[in-house]
């Protein structure tokens, strides 16, 4: 039956039978599939091919063949190509790639430098120096860290609010969006921001926050007291008190904006929440709770 059919479409095709004697001869579905072919073979012509002008091509391909001499590459240059980045990717690495250190929430990390300077890193806050740090003592710091600096070239942490350049020493560090502060615990720093430079030595602090400066002096200890798990705080605003109670203990924190520049001078415990919010909370006369989801809701 297929045969048939095929003669009965080439026969069409070449107009020796019409189009309603192929009507009776094949089926509706057939002659509308019949038709199809028809019309995309419309303009579709087959030409004889040029073998004359081939076989032409052909010979002078060949023989363009024959004149290109092959491109020969030395084992030296290939050699030489790899060397070449072997020594930029060495480079890089040496020179160029970044250290980076964050702690999560609630953890603290302890990191000694190849120059054996120690940081403490507290919670949430994020480290880098570069491959030849024990060369060029720079690191760039995200957050709070305690310093304790060996002696030897000039050691300077930067910060996107300022840096601090030391000789030899230990001191403390906090750098949050637009709240800058420096204590010294031993030897002597200066510290810079937006133009203003600030000598401290032994017990001494200075805060730079919105645009102001502010410098004191107390008896101190010989560390921070987050190290040992609990955060203090002088005339700080309740805005980065706050943050770091959520840094410590991974929680959300609502608060009314209008006590959020209002100074607190007091600390919080790193081991119980209940408890570091009362501490926060009590002596500024703020209540608080704990909705469905978890978050932490302070009222006045």
């Amino acid at each position: 039956m297929e045969e048939s059919n095929e003669t009965y479409l080439s026969d069409w095709l070449a107009d020796k039978i019409t189009d309603e004697q192929l009507q009776q001869l094949v089926s509706a579905d057939e002659f509308e599939a019949f038709q199809k072919i028809k019309s995309a073979l419309i303009g579709f012509e087959i030409t004889q091919p040029d073998l004359e002008q081939n076989f032409r091509a052909i010979k002078h391909k060949l023989a363009d063949k024959k004149q290109a001499k092959p491109k020969i590459i030395p084992i030296w240059r290939y050699a030489s190509i790899a060397a070449s980045l072997l020594i930029l990717f060495g480079v890089y690495h040496f020179f160029i790639a970044q250290n980076e250190i964050t702690t999560g929430y609630g953890n603290a990390e302890m990191i000694t430098l190849a120059d054996h300077s120690k940081v403490s890193l507290n919670a949430k806050s994020t480290l880098s120096y570069s491959n030849i740090f024990k060369y060029k003592r720079t690191l760039q710091l995200k957050g709070e860290a305690f310093f304790e600096v060996e002696k030897g070239s000039p050691f300077t942490v930067e910060t996107s609010l300022g840096r601090i350049l030391v000789l030899g020493t230990k001191f403390n560090t906090i750098a949050f969006d637009d709240f800058f502060e420096v204590k010294c615990y031993e030897g002597k720093v200066q510290v810079t921001s937006k133009g203003q430079s600030t000598i401290l030595t032994h017990g001494e602090s200075v805060r730079y926050y919105k645009g102001t400066a502010e410098n004191w002096a107390d008896e101190t200890s010989n560390k921070p007291t987050w190290i040992s798990g609990e955060s203090s705080f002088k005339k700080v605003p309740m805005r980065y008190v706050i943050e770091q109670f959520k840094n410590q203990y991974n929680v959300a924190v609502d608060y009314p904006k209008s006590i959020e520049n209002i100074k607190f001078t007091g600390t919080f415990t790193h081991k119980e929440p209940t408890v570091a919010l009362q501490t926060i909370c009590l002596p500024l006369h703020l209540k608080f709770s704990q909705n469905s989801s978890g978050k932490i809701i302070i009222s006045e």
